[in-house]
């Protein structure tokens, strides 16, 4: 008996601790030319950049939005007026970060990192709410944002496991958008590009953990 107790314990060991597999990871999505995040700002929008494959800011530019399946058939709506006082009151410099992670989960339990996703903080303002609750929420469209609206976007690219952080954000209000991909395993016929958006608050030289997550598929 005692001769036996060891080889069971091995046995325990070995299919008692197997750690669990890491998350799988959604499809990369091609890089642009050049990944310096200042460049993006100084040049935005990309002119390198004219499909969803690169940085997603597609609900702003009068583009199909994959988060609601039945958006060709809905209503475009208008932009209010820019508000040029409202974005003029923005600071532009902050000691604050925003840092998370970006992902999928699939109705079986399997989580999908988005690896190198593209993600933006755009400045709550009503411009920016009208977006959200028209276009994000509701699903419908809505005609191409003013030009003006770029420079108050901030852009960064998440790591391998969906990783990313915003450095010396402001104080204020922002709704934080990403975008990766999901195919089959979201239910899909062929892989789509998926929006995700939340709001987030920062104080001055704070730090906040934001989670973009949503749940799709089979």
């Amino acid at each position: 008996m005692l001769k036996v107790f060891p080889f069971i314990f091995l046995i325990f060991m070995f299919f008692g601790c197997t750690k669990e597999p890491k998350p799988a990871k959604a499809p990369v999505i091609p890089m642009p030319p050049s990944t310096q995040l200042e460049k993006f700002e100084q040049n935005w929008p990309p002119k390198y950049c004219q499909d969803e494959d690169c940085i997603d800011i597609s609900d702003l530019k009068n583009q199909f939005n994959m988060n609601d399946a039945s958006q060709e058939n809905k209503k475009i709506v208008k932009h209010i007026t820019f508000p040029s006082k409202e974005y003029k009151k923005l600071s532009s410099r902050g000691h604050s970060v925003i840092y998370g992670q970006i992902a999928i989960q699939t109705s079986n339990g399997r989580r999908i990192v988005g690896s190198n996703a593209r993600l933006y903080l755009n400045p709550y303002t009503s411009y920016s709410k009208q977006w959200y609750n028209e276009n994000y929420l509701q699903g419908n469209r809505m005609n191409s944002a003013d030009d003006r609206l770029y420079k108050y976007l901030r852009f960064t690219t998440a790591n391998d496991d969906g990783r990313f952080i915003f450095k010396n954000i402001p104080k204020g209000k922002y709704y934080l958008v990403g975008a990766m991909m999901c195919g089959d395993e979201c239910g899909f016929d062929s892989v789509k590009n998926i929006r995700i958006a939340s709001e987030v608050s920062v104080d001055n030289n704070g730090t906040v953990a934001a989670r973009l997550f949503r749940t799709f598929g089979k």
